[in-house]
């Protein structure tokens, strides 16, 4: 059996498939406005725990086709602290305080199982209000319930 070549994945894609799976969600359908492929992804990893990611801070398999994807960033605007500011920076910001939180780098390789794992280990509620300190306080509430309930909730079905 071939092995299959690892999904390339940003950290906070990988967290928000977990995040939305505690929120309640067992599938993800095409998203019509960016037309990233966030739902092709995430039904992979909730549907196989032992898919390969390699972690980056730059564009991902979700990405690829995605509206706002100029093949290098994205370019594509957020609020972060009550402000518009580029996509491709806030993402690059999480992102890199989500690898020093888990103690990774970009191009680390690890399935998805093994990265659940390690973020119920390493990632705290306090992680989860730091990362995303320049969003509104009640949404990163819910994040960190749904993220917590999910993590759990792919654990018990997976390890």
């Amino acid at each position: 059996m071939k092995k299959r070549e690892a999904l390339l994945i940003k950290p906070h894609h990988f967290l928000d498939i977990i995040k939305l799976y505690g929120s309640g969600l067992e599938s993800f359908v095409p998203n019509v406005e960016y037309g990233h492929d966030f739902w092709k992804v995430g039904n992979e990893i909730l549907g196989d725990a032992t898919i390969w990611l390699e972690l980056t801070v730059g564009n991902d398999v979700i990405c690829g086709p995605c509206k706002c994807n100029d093949g290098l960033i994205c370019s594509g605007l957020t609020i972060a602290d009550s402000k518009e500011i580029s996509k491709d920076t806030w993402n690059k910001t999480i992102d890199e305080r989500l690898l020093s939180i888990l103690g990774l780098k970009g191009g680390a390789k690890l399935s998805a199982l093994e990265f659940c794992k390690l973020a119920k280990e390493k990632i705290s509620r306090e992680d989860i209000f730091a990362v995303w300190k320049e969003k509104p306080i009640e949404i990163t509430e819910k994040r960190a319930d749904f993220l917590t309930r999910g993590i759990e909730k792919y654990l018990e079905k997976y390890a």
